[in-house]
């Protein structure tokens, strides 16, 4: 595909430098640099990019600011912000820009982020989630604390004192990742008392998925909207979490397969909070169809949006360079039969997962929808249901 991408920055010598890197990612794409932010514009008024890269800070305009205008210009437009001088954590305000990537960077960071954000754009077919996503006027980045962790694991020293560590300067966090190691998921006979303990438990992708997971939540713990209660979501998607991984096991899918339903489980109601977030009115609406038809939310929000959480989830999570089976997984949890495929996955875990969980502890007070009997027909999985139904077999 012969993508045009614009490069932002005020310092020529890093202006050169990156549109270099850019053509390098590939040769076919028109790349061009822009010193100020003013010609950047005057360029995207001519012809609209697919991607403009831009950085943070510059005289007249912040690169944000300019962002914000290339959002209303042409919502289309992939829009990345660069800088190395606004913290990590900060950055997180920045509303306009779909990812954003540190200063300094080398070639293959900068060639992984672009190739990765185009690839999650170039993957939605949907068209009524394309209008939606280009539309967002704010989603969240991959959290500072998840980077801090990433970056911390490269160290061969001990990256289980680590993980730890970052652990226990989290009370929150601390909690749930030692609520977890005591589970009977785990079966383990002695009480895990500590942050060290748990990770040996756990392992660090399962503290990972914690992490991440646990600062997405605190990331929108400002929205105070009567239709979303976070702490029911939250219990919700930590029951389904447990149960998907749980249900991977019994079925016999590898420990990494159980690891990915578990995170899958984790995340999948993240773009409820995206939509509300981006579309209050829009998504109130959706609520108030729920409660005079007395149906699932779910259906009044594709109805609403033409779009679904699970859809701007997967397409976040696709930015983040998430597994596929995770993205799939959330893709489709409310149309497991997308997968078209007759075999147990990680999918099947999270549909069921959800399902079931929805019963117990569902995460709005819109009522549940039934059963795709045909679809757990499909994968050999009616009558395990039915079984797991009636024992209450969730992820405590």
């Amino acid at each position: 595909m012969k993508n045009i991408v614009y490069v932002v920055d005020d310092q020529p010598s890093v202006l050169q430098t990156t549109v270099l890197l850019v053509k390098n990612i590939n040769p076919k794409w028109q790349v061009a640099g822009f010193g100020t932010a003013a010609e950047a514009l005057t360029a995207v008024k001519a012809a609209a990019p697919d991607l403009l890269l831009s950085d943070q800070v510059m005289p007249g305009m912040l690169g944000s600011e300019l962002l914000e205008q290339v959002r209303a210009i042409s919502p289309s437009t992939v829009r990345l912000i660069m800088s190395g001088h606004v913290p990590l954590d900060q950055l997180s305000l920045i509303t306009s820009a779909h990812q954003y990537i540190a200063k300094p960077f080398d070639a293959g960071r900068l060639a992984s982020l672009v190739l990765r954000t185009l690839k999650a754009h170039e993957r939605m077919q949907d068209n009524g989630l394309l209008e939606v996503v280009t539309a967002l006027r704010s989603i969240p980045s991959l959290p500072q604390v998840y980077h801090s962790l990433l970056a911390e694991l490269e160290d061969i020293r001990g990256p289980g004192a680590v993980i730890a560590r970052l652990v226990s300067e989290d009370a929150g966090l601390s909690a749930k990742v030692l609520q977890l190691a005591n589970s009977p998921l785990f079966g383990r006979g002695n009480l895990v008392s500590n942050p060290i303990e748990a990770v040996l438990c756990l392992g660090t992708e399962m503290i990972k998925s914690i992490v991440l997971a646990q600062t997405l939540f605190k990331h929108y713990s400002i929205l105070k909207d009567p239709d979303v209660d976070l702490p029911r979501v939250w219990a919700h998607c930590w029951e389904v979490a447990q149960l998907a991984q749980r249900l991977c096991r019994e079925k016999g899918l590898s420990a990494s397969q159980g690891e990915e339903a578990f995170l899958a489980g984790l995340l999948h109601e993240i773009g409820r909070f995206v939509l509300v977030d981006n579309f209050p009115d829009r998504f109130h609406a959706a609520c108030l169809a729920a409660r005079v038809t007395k149906t699932p939310l779910m259906p009044n929000l594709r109805e609403t949006f033409q779009a679904t959480p699970g859809g701007i989830a997967a397409y976040l999570l696709d930015l983040w360079g998430m597994p596929d089976s995770v993205i799939q997984g959330i893709m489709w949890i409310d149309h497991p039969e997308q997968e078209n495929s007759s075999e147990f996955s990680v999918l099947s875990a999270l549909y069921i997962a959800d399902q079931l969980a929805c019963r117990k502890s569902p995460p709005d007070p819109f009522g549940v929808s039934e059963w795709n009997t045909e679809y757990l027909q499909k994968i050999g999985c009616a009558e395990d249901v039915a079984v797991w139904g009636k024992n209450g077999r969730t992820g405590e």
